[in-house]
């Protein structure tokens, strides 16, 4: 039985194997897994905890033991216990992008509140009751929501399933492999998708792939990837694509378009071609008729791994999408721009030119504020005046720059980045700050997709350079 009593929240530690999100290395990195899977959850707990406090009837679950015997790991309630940490500084806030709004209720925090919450009410249990814990966990979390609990969504089941049940699942692990391993994900795609993925669909699209790649079954091909398995980019791109939902049950599920798979570089299986033909180095196959063709050989539909995309002018708005598909943000703090950059990928030029320049301008006030906090400690650029209100975007995008070439010394990163601190600085230019801030206010000034492919080469390096 338990033992119920109040606790500092110092003396807790959150759980690193927490079933949402990966194993963490650290406090920071569980809190920062836990905003990536839901921000918008994580934050509205924390200003209800800013408010209302911490609620005495709602019991965290502790477990006794760990690296010491006297370590108290909390089972159940992280989310909780996460906010609480940086409410109180126990966790640097400045390792994370908090909403301004939260920033301001922690400031305006007073002593009595302080009193009132360093202590929680804990049910804590001993070493030897944690499967008695990982039931109560279990049974918490297959409730409905008016249980008052963020349900599990498909990836933790499934790694409860697997670590605590000992059931297979190879789509998990082929996803945490990939998320470790993949040659096309970012940092912030593995943060999120280690705790918020599509896993469902990526174990409908693998049980009917899983001989393209010549492999028998799903498990064979999770046990296989990365070094095994023949079309390791095409499975990676795959994996990216249902992560960014591009690839959902519909179009899985669409056998007439085979989910558009010679997209991906894999052959569609026909009464010509067979599982040995997906080798990637061994040679081409042409969708249209089912034939393997001699490596390096183009033609109508083939796949040969030497085919080269059809070039497009600047002021094209394909070339505008191109370059954002080949974008891949680094860093902390950037999920938001990770969002922004996915809608901006999904936006038809020619058709929504406004929207794409508001997502634009705040792709580069987010990568500003980030690269900014990024080299806070090595001399780089403040995003806040001394009295803690946002600078111009203008002046933090010069700033940055200057940082970036080294005060122009680097001549090479200057030559890169003059094109973008030319057009951002012209007070008319139509990607400059002035023009964004004029197709909010301004009820009749206008832009066209043309403009926005003109210019956009101009200014895309900046934005690679403070994301890289």
């Amino acid at each position: 039985m338990p033992t119920t009593k109040l606790l500092p929240i110092k003396q807790l530690k959150l759980d690193l194997s927490n079933f949402r999100t990966v194993r963490q290395k650290s406090e920071t990195d569980a809190i920062h897994a836990m905003i990536s899977i839901n921000p918008e959850w994580f934050w509205a707990l924390t200003e209800s905890l800013l408010e209302d406090g911490y609620h005495p009837t709602e019991n965290i679950i502790v477990l006794k033991g760990g690296k010491t015997k006297q370590d108290m790991i909390v089972k159940e309630g992280n989310r909780r216990i996460g906010a609480l940490k940086l409410i109180f500084g126990y966790i640097g806030r400045s390792q994370f992008a908090l909403p301004s709004h939260i920033e301001e209720k922690i400031s305006a925090i007073n002593k009595d509140w302080k009193t009132a919450n360093q202590n929680v009410p804990c049910a804590i249990y001993g070493p030897s009751e944690a499967r008695f814990v990982d039931k109560i966990v279990t049974l918490t979390h297959g409730k409905g929501e008016k249980a008052g609990r963020d349900k599990w969504n498909a990836v933790a089941k499934a790694r409860h399933s697997r670590d605590k049940l000992g059931a297979s699942e190879p789509a998990l692990d082929l996803l945490e492999k990939y998320l470790k391993e993949g040659k096309n994900v970012t940092p912030q795609q593995s943060e999120r998708w280690g705790g918020v993925y599509p896993l469902t669909v990526l174990e409908e699209a693998i049980k009917r792939l899983a001989p393209r790649f010549g492999v028998a079954t799903s498990r064979e091909l999770s046990e296989k990837y990365p070094d095994e398995i023949t079309l390791r980019v095409s499975l990676e791109n795959i994996l990216r694509d249902i992560g960014l939902e591009v690839l959902d049950f519909e179009t899985i599920r669409n056998k007439t378009e085979e989910f558009g798979l010679v997209k991906y570089g894999i052959p569609v299986v026909t009464k010509a071609t067979s599982v040995s033909s997906t080798n990637q180095t061994s040679g081409a196959v042409n969708s249209s008729t089912g034939k393997a063709g001699k490596a390096g050989v183009k033609g109508p539909g083939s796949v040969a791994g030497n085919k080269q995309t059809i070039a497009v002018s600047l002021d094209d708005p394909r070339a505008v999408i191109r370059a954002l598909k080949k974008f891949t943000p680094r860093g902390h703090n950037r999920e938001k721009l990770v969002t922004l950059l996915n809608e901006a990928r999904n936006l038809k030029l020619e058709k929504h030119p406004h929207a794409f320049c508001f997502l634009l301008r705040s792709m580069f006030e987010i990568s500003a504020k980030a690269y900014c906090l990024d080299h806070i400690g090595s001399g780089g650029p403040a995003h806040t005046k001394a009295n803690g209100d946002d600078r111009a975007l203008v002046d933090i995008l010069r700033d940055v720059t200057n940082h970036l070439t080294k005060n122009k010394t680097d001549k090479q990163m200057t030559k890169a980045l003059h094109g973008a601190m030319t057009e951002i600085g012209k007070q008319d230019g139509i990607l400059s700050v002035t023009s964004m801030n004029q197709l909010v206010h301004n009820p009749k000034f206008s832009i066209k997709e043309t403009h926005i492919g003109a210019l956009f080469g101009n200014i895309f390096p900046l934005l690679e350079e403070m994301n890289r």
